[in-house]
């Protein structure tokens, strides 16, 4: 038995030192579609879920954190730990000019802990950490102005949006209600460097950046019901019974504010012999300017239609098919009171699982769950005017690393595989993705008081 103080500083050490390798490790794509909005979004989805096509809303398991829907933190029935990182490889391609570019990138995906407050009154809390986007862009565009042979500017974006969140769930009979909230805050560093190009006159080159860093509180509900649809018994000597759910399941984050200040620099500029910049002079050395960033709000409806067995050693989940729709009003973001290439997006998702037999000891890929989904939907970022339509297939594992039954510690690694595509036939620039994500999920039982010394 661990004592209590044990368990916190391991708790602490967990939390401080993943929050480092998220806030310190960027992937180094170059997105372009990371010009706009807060950045592109990142897949802030459960790891189990991801395999299933991304449903999740109406999903609830004692084991994983369910962070799309904070009623299912009421299920918590064990402390759980869950790490999750991402492994992505992308490739842009523009059709004019014609050109492509491939990267691979590694990203953190999050780092949450769950616990029961009271198990008995089904009362759940978590609390956790995530990147919500990233910003990563490096783009040149040339032009050709009369009296002058060329203009070519670069531009260059780094950045991106993290998040600290602790929610509560509390169930009753077969209705849950959670809520969660936290602080979003994160950086946003643009910088638009121009060099004009003349066989017989030498030009400074001109440098305009700004830096803005930005935080601010959200708040996000949630709820879920289960409806019994049948029950039947399996073995009437083993008192198994099947029990077939509809789960339905609604999420809301709300609109907010993030409270920024931007700090502006215009200058002229040389590169040296390294390639590092040195200011000859500045127009503007670094005003200070405070102002609000307005982020819309997030609506996610789904179901889940699920078989479970309930026997003498536990309850199993056979099989789970369910959908998911998620809309959000992108055209209301503001950065400092100035719209942006946002639009309204929207995404529906459809996915499931499968668990040949959980209780299978002598056959281990028995016990493993299959996941398998798709969705398709319209990205919130409308660089060109024509929309961006994206679609996407996903693959799952949960791999058990030991037979439950045999101690109350429960370790499972999760797996997701992505692809998918960002653009169609009408975008001059399109992007096409493979993600690989691994969660390690850890749960225990704590704070048992001892019968025998």
């Amino acid at each position: 038995m661990q004592s209590v103080s044990t368990i916190i500083n391991r708790v602490v050490y967990i939390v401080l030192l993943s929050c480092i390798i998220i806030t310190t490790t960027y992937s180094q794509e170059n997105s372009p579609f990371s010009r706009y909005g807060v950045g592109d979004l990142t897949n802030t989805q459960n790891i189990l879920t991801r395999g299933m096509g991304g449903v999740s809303v109406a999903y609830t398991d004692p084991q994983i954190i369910n962070f799309t829907n904070p009623a299912s933190f009421a299920n918590a029935r064990i402390v759980t730990y869950d790490l999750g990182i991402t492994i992505d490889a992308r490739t842009l391609s523009s059709k004019t000019p014609v050109l492509k570019y491939n990267s691979t990138n590694f990203s953190p995906s999050y780092v949450a802990i769950s616990t029961p407050i009271n198990s008995k009154k089904s009362l759940g809390l978590a609390f956790g950490f995530r990147p919500i986007t990233r910003i990563n862009y490096s783009v040149v565009k040339n032009e050709r102005i009369i009296g002058i042979d060329s203009v070519q500017t670069l531009f260059e974006g780094s950045g991106g949006m993290n998040e600290v969140f602790v929610g509560i769930g509390k169930r009753w009979k077969n209705f849950s209600l959670g809520v969660s909230t936290g602080y979003h805050f994160g950086k946003r560093q643009a910088a638009s460097r121009r060099a004009l190009i003349n066989d017989s006159i030498a030009y400074y080159k001109s440098d305009y950046n700004t830096n803005t860093s930005f935080n601010g509180a959200f708040l996000t509900g949630g709820f879920q019901y289960d409806i019994l649809l049948s029950d039947t018994t399996k073995r009437k000597q083993s008192g198994a019974k099947d029990f077939y759910y509809l789960k339905l399941g609604g999420a809301l984050t709300l609109g907010h504010n993030l409270q920024a200040e931007q700090t502006n620099y215009k200058q002229t500029f040389e590169y040296d012999y390294s390639g590092d910049i040195y200011v000859l002079d500045s127009i503007d050395a670094g005003s200070i300017a405070k102002g609000k960033i307005k982020i819309p709000a997030t609506y996610t409806f789904g179901f889940l239609f699920q078989k479970t067995t309930v026997d003498a050693f536990g309850v199993y989940d056979k099989w789970a098919l369910g959908a998911d729709f998620s809309f959000a009003k992108w055209n209301e973001y503001r950065f400092y009171e100035q719209k942006d290439a946002t639009i309204n997006n929207w995404q529906l998702k459809i996915g499931g699982q499968w668990t040949p037999d959980a209780k299978n000891n002598e056959n281990y890929f028995s016990r493993v769950a299959y996941r398998a989904g798709f969705n398709i939907g319209k990205d919130y970022i409308n660089a060109d005017g024509k929309e961006l339509k994206t679609y996407g297939i996903t693959l799952g594992f949960g791999l058990p690393v030991r037979p439950a039954r045999f101690s109350y510690q429960f370790t499972t690694i999760h797996t997701a595989l992505e692809f998918g595509k960002r653009g169609s036939a009408v975008n001059n620039i399109s992007e096409k993705y493979f993600k690989l994500s691994v969660s390690l999920c850890l749960s225990d039982l704590w704070f048992i008081k001892r019968k025998y010394d």
